[in-house]
């Protein structure tokens, strides 16, 4: 199991950024890029494209839906403000990022998605993570093994179903 990450702050000049990697896209990906008007949005989708493309030797699927597939591996794909991560394993997997802010009324929505009590926003955050990365590993997977990794105020979950440990790979973006 690996985790890759990217942080877009790496970025120096997003547009020659944007410029340089639109055209890399499938297809698919270049029809869904147009309709991504938020730069940030933009970048997430674009860095996400780059490390499935530069980890995956290319060879991945991207449904209407957003929805990445390999013949390789099993991924998933989250973002979160300047954090885009890529999940690969060759079983079933599922990642989510979000960040730990304190200042969002957490509890109120812990209490809504009937997570219990959170004391803190990083409790809400675990229980959160693990929520968006089970629904991304499949709804069929009914006891997935849940890894958390703290990173610069943000919670990574994956979800799977063999207890392994991931390897993290920092990705340098230009």
């Amino acid at each position: 199991m690996k985790l890759f990450i990217a942080n877009l702050n790496q970025i120096i000049n997003r547009q020659a950024f944007i410029l340089a990697q639109t055209p890399e896209l499938k297809s698919q990906d270049s029809l869904r890029s147009q309709k991504i008007k938020d730069e940030n949005r933009l970048l997430q989708f674009l860095v996400g494209r780059l490390l499935l493309k530069k980890y995956l030797d290319n060879d991945f699927f991207s449904f209407e839906s957003g929805k990445v597939v390999s013949d390789k591996l099993f991924v998933s794909l989250a973002h979160s403000h300047h954090f885009v991560v890529l999940a690969a394993d060759d079983h079933p997997i599922g990642v989510d990022i979000e960040k730990i802010d304190e200042s969002r009324d957490f509890q109120k929505i812990a209490m809504r998605m009937k997570f219990g009590t959170c004391q803190t926003a990083k409790d809400f955050c675990k229980k959160w993570t693990a929520y968006e990365a089970d629904f991304k590993l499949g709804s069929k997977n009914t006891h997935p093994k849940h890894q958390f990794i703290e990173r610069d105020d943000f919670m990574i979950c994956i979800s799977s179903l063999t207890r392994k440990t991931a390897e993290i790979v920092t990705h340098q973006l230009p």
